[in-house]
């Protein structure tokens, strides 16, 4: 279709990278076949298994089949304090869809950004076991235990470049479609305990902090828990590193799904899916401007 070397930068987001999916199935029915993957965290797990060779329909089956049991298993706790879990039926399951393949083997150019825990710095990993650099890519900070790769302690690729647009650029890329997933801070409904008044303190009264409530100009306050504030801490963070990031490296088109009004989860991703499709359908005609340009 066109000689411009043409990128693919799929995003961070959980599973909301379940839109990446529906991404790569849009441009592999139009004919669109990227040249180079990056991908950051999930972007890196359904960039590296495209790049693979993984069909987008078995990409899709094995999102689809994923449920709570399944999520549970990838995530046990285990000895090590450094992360939840170690990681190693993660290793084992990306081995199983993957083999034993290196990124230099694989028929396209491709990168899976981490971080350096030590200098706080994107770490691209473009060469090595590519089951590796993806287990790397998706270390969650707390959950999954850091990986060291030549002498780098690496974490989710999130934390610092969450849509590794100028990544893709240093590898050549002269046309990049981004895809950001991330979550908007201002989607998290937050909830907590209630606080109450002074005076329903004193009549050991809790009102409800409701609609109504708030119809009548009451203030609504209550203290949300800590995981509710850690999650949207790290909402806030790397969405905001994002929106700075493509500010100072924009994409040539840049495809944001819209989730609502049922983003999707781990064990229902289909949402996610169809989402991916429906934004990509709605760039194609951009994108393939693009890449017919003189």
């Amino acid at each position: 279709m066109s000689e411009k070397k043409m990128a693919l930068v799929l995003g961070s987001g959980g599973a909301r990278g379940s839109a990446h999916v529906g991404v790569l199935k849009v441009l592999d029915e139009h004919g669109i076949h990227p040249d180079a993957i990056v991908g950051s965290s999930m972007g890196a797990e359904v960039g590296g298994a495209y790049a693979a060779g993984v069909s987008v329909e078995d990409m899709a089956a094995i999102w689809r089949s994923a449920h709570f049991g399944t999520v549970v298993k990838n995530f046990l706790p285990t000895i090590p304090w450094s992360g939840w879990c170690s990681g190693r039926e993660k290793i084992r399951f990306l081995r199983r869809l993957l083999g034993d393949v290196t990124i230099e083997e694989l028929p396209l150019t491709y990168a899976a950004v981490a971080t350096d825990l030590e200098s706080g710095l994107p770490y691209p990993i473009t060469k090595g076991p590519l089951a590796r650099a993806i287990r790397a890519s998706i270390s969650v900070p707390g959950l999954l235990t850091p990986v060291w790769i030549d002498g780098h302690l690496l974490i989710d690729g999130g934390v610092s470049d969450p849509v590794p647009v100028n990544v893709a650029r240093q590898l050549g890329a002269e046309v990049v479609v981004a895809v950001d997933v991330l979550v908007r801070p201002e989607e998290v409904r937050l909830t907590g305990i209630p606080i109450p008044e002074y005076r329903e303190r004193i009549l050991g009264i809790i009102r409800r902090m409701d609609a109504a409530a708030a119809a009548d100009g009451a203030t609504r306050r209550f203290y949300p828990s800590v995981f509710s504030v850690l999650f949207q801490m790290s909402t806030v963070f790397q969405k905001r590193v994002s929106e700075l990031s493509l500010r100072v490296h924009p994409p040539d088109v840049l495809i944001r799904p819209d989730f609502s009004p049922n983003p999707p989860c781990y064990s229902d991703v289909k949402t996610g899916i169809e989402a991916g499709e429906a934004a990509t359908l709605q760039m194609l005609p951009r994108i393939l401007e693009i890449l017919n340009s003189g």
